[in-house]
Parts: C-alpha cells; sequence; structure tokens
C-alpha cells in the first residue's frame, strides 16, 4: 500500500526525475511532504502539504495556513523543490537555509525606513556580500549544501553587476545625450576644416613634385660644376710657383667650395614662417612574398598574440586547422 509520504521522499531523493514515471504530476493531486517556493528577487519560503483525516488537503507557506482554492497552484509551484524536514523546520523557526548564503545586514548609518540613494543601497549590499563571500571562500567545500550556496551566492552578486549595470546607464544616459548634442554642434567646425585643409594639401603635391624633380635636377648640374671647380682648383695649385699663382690657385679652391654649398639639396616649400608646406618622405611597406614575410616574423609577440586569438576563435567554433589542437577545459558557469 503506497504511504501518503513515498512522492515526497522519491523526489527528495532524486529531484530529476519529478514529472516523470510514478512522479508524475497531476493537476488536483498535491503530495504529502515539505517545499518551498521564492518569488523573484525574494527569498525561499518554506511549504508543507498533507491530506487530513477528513480527505481534504492543506498546507501552510512559511508557517501561514493557505486558502484551499490556493493549494493546487502553491503545490505546481513547489513541487520541483521538495526539501528535507529538518530543512522545513530551521526555515520554520526564521533560521534561514543551510544552503542559502544570509543577506548581510544593513551597512553602518543605513536607515532602512527611509528611501535610501540607491547607489548607496546597492553598495551597502555589495559590501555585504563580498565581506561574506570572502570569508566563505577563505575554506574548501566540503557538502552538496555548501556548493548550492556558491551557486547562489554567485548568482546574488550577478544580479549586483546587472542592477549596477542598469543604474549606470541610467545616470549616464543624460550625459550621453548632452554630449552627443555637444558634439554635433562642433561637428563641423572640427571635422570640415581638417578635412578641407587636407584637401588643400593633397593638391599641392603635383607643384611641389614639379619643384622637387627642378630642385634634383640643379644640384645635379650644380655639383657637376662644384666637382669641375675643384678639379681646376687642384691643379692649378699643384702648378703654381709664385705668389700671385698661388693666390689664384686659392680663388679657385674657394669657388669651388662655394659651388658645393649651392649643390646641396633645398626642400621645396610653399608658405610663409608659420604654415609651411612641404614634401616629407615617409616608409610604407608592402609584402611581395606572403609565406616568407610570415616566417620572417612569426616570432615577434605581435604575430603571436594574433595567432592565439586565432587559435581560441577556430577551438570555439570547433574548426582545427594543422598546427593547433582543440582541448576541452571543465569551467564553472
Amino acid at each position: 500500500m503506497q504511504n501518503d509520504w513515498d512522492k515526497w521522499q522519491a523526489a527528495l531523493a532524486d529531484p530529476s526525475k519529478i514529472g516523470t514515471g510514478k512522479l508524475t504530476i497531476h493537476p488536483g493531486e498535491p503530495w504529502t511532504g515539505y517545499f518551498r517556493v521564492r518569488r523573484k528577487g525574494g527569498d525561499w519560503e518554506p511549504v508543507q502539504f498533507w491530506r487530513g483525516a477528513d480527505g481534504d488537503w492543506y498546507a501552510t507557506r512559511s508557517g501561514r495556513p493557505v486558502d484551499r482554492e490556493q493549494i493546487e497552484d502553491l503545490f505546481l509551484w513547489a513541487v520541483k523543490n521538495p526539501i528535507s524536514e529538518e530543512a522545513f523546520d530551521r526555515a520554520k523557526a526564521g533560521n534561514g537555509w543551510a544552503d542559502e548564503p544570509e543577506r548581510p545586514a544593513a551597512g553602518i548609518g543605513h536607515n532602512s525606513g527611509a528611501e535610501a540613494d540607491e547607489y548607496e543601497a546597492l553598495r551597502i549590499e555589495w559590501l555585504g556580500e563580498k565581506e561574506q563571500a570572502l570569508t566563505f571562500l577563505k575554506k574548501p567545500i566540503a557538502s552538496k549544501e555548501e556548493a548550492d550556496k556558491a551557486a547562489i551566492w554567485a548568482h546574488r552578486l550577478k544580479d549586483i553587476a546587472k542592477k549596477a549595470d542598469k543604474l549606470h546607464a541610467e545616470e549616464k544616459a543624460p550625459h550621453i545625450v548632452a554630449a552627443k548634442r555637444v558634439d554635433a554642434k562642433w561637428r563641423e567646425l572640427r571635422e570640415e576644416p581638417e578635412g578641407l585643409q587636407k584637401l588643400l594639401k593633397r593638391h599641392q603635391l603635383a607643384w611641389l613634385q614639379e619643384q622637387d624633380r627642378i630642385e634634383r635636377e640643379r644640384i645635379r648640374a650644380a655639383a657637376a660644376e662644384a666637382e669641375r671647380l675643384r678639379r681646376e682648383a687642384e691643379e692649378s695649385l699643384s702648378e703654381a710657383k709664385t705668389p700671385e699663382a698661388e693666390r689664384e690657385a686659392g680663388a679657385k679652391l674657394a669657388a669651388a667650395k662655394e659651388a658645393e654649398r649651392e649643390a646641396e639639396y633645398r626642400r621645396p616649400q610653399a608658405g610663409r614662417t608659420d604654415a609651411k608646406t612641404s614634401l616629407r618622405t615617409r616608409r610604407v611597406g608592402r609584402i611581395i612574398d606572403a609565406d616568407q614575410f610570415l616566417a620572417s616574423i612569426k616570432d615577434s609577440a605581435e604575430i603571436k598574440e594574433a595567432s592565439e586569438k586565432a587559435c581560441r576563435r577556430l577551438a570555439k567554433a570547433n574548426v582545427p586547422v594543422p598546427g593547433m589542437e582543440i582541448i576541452e577545459e571543465r569551467t564553472v558557469v
């Protein structure tokens, strides 16, 4: 003969079987036993169901009787969360849950009767959770209840971070709107003059390149003339026999040096002193053999970092390529 407690005991032994086989849930047929329920954002509440001597079903929630017309809905809500009689008695007595971290006490100076600033209220909650969680982390987990507590704590901390993100976005939103308004106001004066000055500089390129060509032709001719004068001065100096001849040779040598100075490159420029433009030489790389190039830089930090990033992306997509392997790591989620 089936015991009224059988289904609850079986559900408590293996909650994953709830809703299947002998633990199939039928409307209007609660199970005798202990469970718990929780509204979103609230704490767990202990629930008990039993059949009275009159054949009717009865229930309590946090020690308070439940209206009979609400028992069926309450059971369907609670059935997935069976608890032991010990856990029920502990929670009913107001001592919380062994697998649930205690809520931190209000911080110093916190007035629970007044509406606190949302940032300060959330920060007080965070600091309380942080202090208790750091104490919990000092010892290894030794039981299922402690593992459950860690999981619930992680979820609560995630909720704090999500709420902080929401409040941060709400507080920041007016500033973003104001900043965009300021950006829009100044965009024409900041961006269009800069773009137009770049066009004006590019417009000078052909003219400056032609001036550069003319200058290089000039210095080639000047260098040739300087070399001719230098050789002529050296010959005159070697042949000089009189002071007058030596003076003439010296004058030729001075003229040769002046010609050498004239052969120096003078960069073509446009504009006045505080608004000059000129040609600048810059180095630009161009790959002519990709395989050889990659082989040459494969040991650089930049390439290693890019390779690791690509390897992680391929592993996540489960797409192995030659030279890599996919390793399965177990992580807590």
